[in-house]
């Protein structure tokens, strides 16, 4: 296992349980049921690019970029649902009006993740059909 590859899923994870813990603390628990979705929305990129770090721990190349793009999402993620429980705590009016970052930021995570997962399978698949050639 690659150090990149390490330290890419212990940041995703620590990534996940701290959007986790800030998305918590905005959801109004008198109705739990559309707040455990946004959770468990909320953990999925995170919890994928631990896994893709994990699949792709012994290339060192591969790795590099997974922990680089954990690095980008976690910030990213973390950045902006911070501000805004910032603002859920400092702001009467923010706290009535239904926020969309919660949603919004796991979708951009799962866009750019989904194109860096698609671009190393296709790499993947490359580097496979030209080993079966030889």
């Amino acid at each position: 296992m690659t150090r990149y590859a390490r330290e890419a899923v212990s940041l995703a994870l620590a990534a996940a349980l701290g959007e986790l813990a800030l998305v918590a603390l905005m959801t109004d628990w008198a109705q739990p049921g559309a707040g455990s979705l946004v959770l468990g929305f909320v953990l999925g990129p995170l919890l994928f690019l631990a896994l893709a770090a994990w699949r792709r721990r012994t290339h060192a190349d591969r790795s590099r970029v997974l922990f680089w793009v954990a690095v980008v999402i976690a910030v990213g993620g973390l950045g902006v649902l911070g501000f805004d429980l910032y603002r859920y705590d400092s702001d009467p009016q923010f706290r009535r009006t239904p926020g969309m970052n919660r949603v919004l930021v796991p979708v951009a995570q799962w866009c750019v993740l989904l194109v860096i997962w698609a671009g190393m399978t296709f790499q993947e698949m490359r580097e496979r059909r030209a080993a079966g050639r030889r």
